[in-house]
C-alpha cells in the first residue's frame, strides 16, 4: 500500500496530529526535490507512512533520502534482453487472479478467480451505480485493485494491470479503493470496446484509465500506483510500471525479465493523484505540494513470451514481503509438482507435454486438482506473501531496505499491505498439438 499524507506530517504515539505542512518545516517548500524532512516521534504497529508531498520521511535517525529506492534483489540469474527474430506465433494466454485485503483472513476459494475469456465480460469492471454500490462489489483486495481483459472482445489479445491505492489518503476521509478500483474498472471498460482493427499500448490504456478518474464526480480524490500489460497472440507482452508495483517474466527454472521500482525517496513511489482544490489551496499557503506523476514517467517494457513462461505481476504487498527468489522457488515448486517442468539429466529442465491440459478450467469435483495451473500458483504466491507480512522474525525485502538505508532503526519482519497477483501462463499452440504426435511415433 502507498500511503499519503497531502497536509499532515506529524506523528506522535497512535493518533496523526493534523498540522500544516509548515508546521513542522522550517520553511516552505514544494515539489518532490524539497529537503524538508517530517518527525516521527513513535512508529506504532509496525507501520511506516509514505507521502505524496514534497515532505519526506525521517525515522528515528536524521539523514537524508536516497533518491530511489534499490533494485529488487535476485541472485539466482542475469537478466536478459528480448532476443531478435524470437517471436513465437499461436501462443494462448492463461491468466488468473489472488488478493487478500490488510487485517483479514486470506480465503483461496473466494479470493483465487481464474478469468476465462469469452470477448463480453472482464475482471474488475464496475456496474454503474452509487459508490456504496461498487463498493460492495468489489473483490476481497483493500485498497489494491486490478483488472483483465481482452482486448476489443478479441480473445485472444488480453490487457490487465494491477494498482495499488495511495493509503495515506485516509487521513483525508478519503476512501483510497475508490481510485485504484475505478481506474481498473475504466481500464477494463475501453479495453472490452478498443477496435479490433488495433491494440493499444498499456500507456495508452493507463492514460485513458487516469483521465476518466479524473473527470469522474463519484472519485472526490486519492491516488495509485499501476502497472499495465497487453499481450496478444504472438507472443509480444507489453508493459508499462508507474511506481513499486511490478512484474517479473521466468522461465524454466529462472528470472527472465523483471520491472524495476519507480521511487522518488524511500518507501515513496510514482504515483498517479488526483487531489481537490481545497487541498491544493491549503499546499499553496503552507507548502507541499502533493505528489502527481504522469502515465508519460511510467517504464515501458516490450517482451516476448515463450511456450512455458510464466509472469507475475502483483503490487507492493507482495514485492515488500517476497524476494524473486522466493517467487521464483514457489513458482518452480508448483510447476514440478504438477509436471509442467521436467528435469532431465541430459537437458535440464524442460517443458512437459501436459502443460496444455495443467491450463485448462477445473471443476469443482476434482480434489485437490481443482485448481488449474495459473490459479494454484497465484494463490500461492498471495497465501505465501501473507505468512511472510505477519511474521515478526522473517525479514523480508522491505525489513532489509529499512536496515540498510537507518541501521539504527530495529525493523524486524514483514510489512502487512493489501496483496494482489495475477499470474499468467504462456502456451504455444502448434507445441501442444506436436507433443502427443510425438508420443505416439
Amino acid at each position: 500500500m502507498a500511503t499519503a499524507v497531502p497536509t499532515t506530517c506529524l506523528r506522535s504515539g497512535p493518533q496523526l496530529l493534523t498540522k500544516p505542512l509548515s508546521y513542522c518545516m522550517a520553511k516552505p517548500l514544494f515539489a518532490v526535490e524539497a529537503r524538508a524532512h517530517c518527525l516521527y516521534s513513535a512508529l506504532p504497529n509496525n507501520t511506516i507512512k509514505r507521502f505524496p508531498t514534497s515532505c519526506k520521511l525521517d525515522l528515528p535517525r536524521s539523514r537524508a533520502l536516497p533518491p530511489t529506492m534499490p533494485k529488487r534483489e535476485f541472485h539466482s540469474s542475469t537478466r536478459l534482453g528480448r532476443k531478435a527474430g524470437s517471436a513465437i506465433p499461436h501462443i494462448s494466454l492463461h491468466i488468473a487472479a489472488a488478493s487478500s485485503g490488510k487485517g483479514r483472513k486470506y480465503e483461496p476459494e473466494k479470493s483465487t478467480v481464474d478469468y476465462l475469456p469469452t470477448g463480453e465480460s472482464a475482471l474488475g469492471l464496475q456496474s454503474p451505480g452509487s459508490l456504496y454500490q461498487k463498493r460492495r462489489n468489489r473483490p476481497d483486495s483493500g485498497e489494491d485493485a486490478y483488472f483483465i481483459a481482452p482486448i476489443g472482445k478479441e480473445t485472444t489479445t488480453l490487457a490487465w494491470a494491477v494498482c495499488d491505492g495511495v493509503g495515506g489518503w485516509q487521513d483525508q476521509g478519503i476512501n483510497p479503493a475508490d481510485f485504484s478500483h475505478g481506474m481498473c474498472s475504466y481500464m477494463a471498460e475501453h479495453a472490452l470496446s478498443w477496435p479490433t482493427t488495433e491494440h493499444p499500448n498499456p500507456q495508452t490504456l493507463m492514460h485513458i484509465g487516469y483521465d476518466n478518474t479524473l473527470a469522474d464526480d463519484q472519485i472526490r480524490a486519492g491516488g495509485a500506483t499501476a502497472c499495465v500489460a497487453v499481450a496478444d497472440a504472438t507472443g509480444r507482452m507489453r508493459t508499462a510500471n508507474l511506481g513499486d508495483s511490478g512484474w517479473i517474466q521466468l522461465r524454466l527454472g529462472t528470472v527472465h525479465q523483471y520491472s524495476t521500482p519507480q521511487t522518488h525517496a524511500f518507501n515513496t513511489p510514482f504515483q498517479l493523484s488526483k487531489t481537490p482544490p481545497e487541498i491544493l489551496t491549503q499546499a499553496s499557503i503552507f507548502g507541499g505540494l502533493p505528489l502527481n506523476d504522469s502515465p508519460d514517467r511510467a517504464d515501458l517494457a516490450d517482451t516476448q513470451l515463450q511456450h512455458g513462461d510464466v509472469v507475475v505481476f502483483a503490487t507492493d504487498g507482495v514485492w515488500d514481503n517476497l524476494s524473486s527468489q522466493d517467487i521464483l522457488t514457489i513458482v518452480s515448486q508448483q510447476m514440478r509438482d504438477r509436471g509442467a517442468w521436467e528435469r532431465r539429466d541430459d537437458k535440464g529442465i524442460t517443458m512437459s507435454d501436459t502443460i496444455s491440459t495443467l491450463v485448462q478450467p477445473r471443476g469443482k469435483d476434482q480434489g485437490q486438482q481443482k485448481w488449474n495451473l495459473q490459479s494454484a500458483i497465484a494463490s500461492n504466491i498471495v497465501a505465501e506473501a501473507k505468512t511472510a507480512s505477519m511474521d515478526r522474525k522473517r525479514d523480508g525485502p522491505f525489513a532489509k531496505a529499512v536496515q540498510r538505508e537507518y541501521p539504527m532503526d530495529r525493523w524486524h519482519g514483514g510489512k502487512v499491505d493489501d496483496i494482489t497477483a495475477i499470474v499468467l501462463v504462456a502456451v504455444d499452440g502448434h507445441k501442444a498439438e506436436e507433443a502427443p504426435l510425438k508420443a505416439k511415433l
